[in-house]
């Protein structure tokens, strides 16, 4: 049986595409192919999790107008016409696709040779790419209940949002593993943890309020601190400028980290609190590993903010406080944290609340209607 799989972009759509992967692979012995984008986090973490890997040119499907946008939408078709070829020589049975903006010319040329399509969306409210691909898919699966009203109900079923088999590893660990895992990264384990990551790609707004907020957070906390790689160096400086004057003793409370890949679920586990966008692979994570977060979602390009969207409903969930990107200075994010941090009973209740909204069983689930895609095209 042979499986194509997309998705790119950022880690959000990778992730949950190589959890589905691995279930494939280890359950039904399927050949798979991974056609992402060449200039992709894919081109990196694909290979790396043993999947063979080609890669096309794709054009962004931007969230905002910029020079780029119409550059970019002048690729699509060179795009399309490479997921032909590629699709035309692995002759899948049946495709994946986990979205971004990847996902459209591998979708389009996987229903162009007759495979099934299995199309799934991350957060809440459909993002463009698989706005375009959703009335060629064959299925449609959901993360979260609420996108359901966006789909045709006769091909869209709820699976939840596939996690890492990395992640589900260290859902359940108890308060003495935590402790060991606050080790591992060089902090007292006595002491809570704040994660912070802005995703993949980094967050620069969210780095700079951190580590403005540092002097005021460190007296209480620790912070484990994933900046990206690009932001790295810049976020660095403005955490040593904002602890010049600061008690030396507290630095060794504060760890900055460029990418975690390998040590992510490990990072997740070990916090007590996250501080990160509203992904819907970071939030998927979250409720897997039941943590409490406080979230930033991304600002709203033209098309919106599906982030803001997924936050929301975390929120009304009880699982998570929000801040908007606009608002986020050190001194709010303070206003929100240090509660937090002194109601250990708060965080319980809410990383509680995370746990229920998980599905830990969607890769899984996935594979298993994947199968069933090929199965039945076989059959006719």
């Amino acid at each position: 049986m042979r499986i194509l799989l997309s998705g790119g972009g950022t880690g959000g759509h990778i992730y949950p595409a190589l959890a589905v992967a691995h279930e494939l692979r280890e359950r039904y012995d399927a050949e798979l192919l991974y056609l992402g984008d060449l200039n992709g986090l894919e081109t990196r973490l694909v290979p790396a999790a043993g999947v063979p890997f080609v890669g096309v040119t794709a054009g962004r499907l931007r969230r905002y107008l910029s020079p780029g946008t119409f550059t970019d939408l002048g690729r699509i078709p060179l795009g399309v016409a490479q997921a032909l070829r590629h699709v035309k020589q692995f002759k899948p049975d049946v495709a994946f696709t986990s979205g971004g903006y990847v996902s459209v010319p591998a979708g389009f040329a996987a229903r162009r040779y007759g495979a099934p399509l299995m199309m799934h969306q991350q957060d809440v409210p459909p993002n463009l790419a698989n706005r375009l691909l959703t009335p060629f898919a064959t299925r449609i699966s959901v993360s979260f209940p609420d996108s359901m009203r966006y789909f045709p109900r006769d091909r869209t079923a709820l699976t939840g949002n596939p996690v890492r088999e990395e992640v589900l590893a260290v859902a359940d660990c108890d308060e003495a593993q935590q402790a060991a895992l606050k080790t591992r990264f060089g902090l007292d384990p006595l002491l809570p943890v704040v994660l912070v990551t802005g995703g993949s790609q980094g967050a620069r707004h969210i780095n700079q309020a951190v580590a403005d907020a540092l002097p005021r957070l460190l007296p209480v906390c620790q912070v484990l601190h994933i900046s990206g790689e690009k932001t790295h160096d810049e976020t660095r400086a403005r955490a040593e400028v904002a602890l010049a004057q600061s008690d030396p003793a507290l630095h060794a409370r504060y760890a900055l980290y460029p990418y975690l890949t390998d040590q992510m679920p490990a990072a997740l586990a070990a916090c007590d609190l996250a501080l990160c966008r509203s992904g819907a692979a970071t939030l998927a994570e979250l409720a897997a590993v039941g943590k409490p977060s406080l979230l930033v979602p991304l600002p709203p390009g033209f098309t919106g903010s599906p982030q803001a969207v997924n936050a929301e409903m975390f929120k009304r969930a009880g699982a998570a406080e929000v801040i908007a990107d606009r608002d986020l200075t050190g001194d709010h994010l303070c206003a929100a944290l240090l509660p937090l941090l002194d109601g250990a009973t708060r965080r319980t209740a809410m990383g509680n609340a995370a746990r229920a909204l998980s599905h830990p069983h969607a890769a899984t689930t996935l594979a298993q209607a994947i199968v069933a895609l090929a199965q039945r095209k076989s059959a006719r």
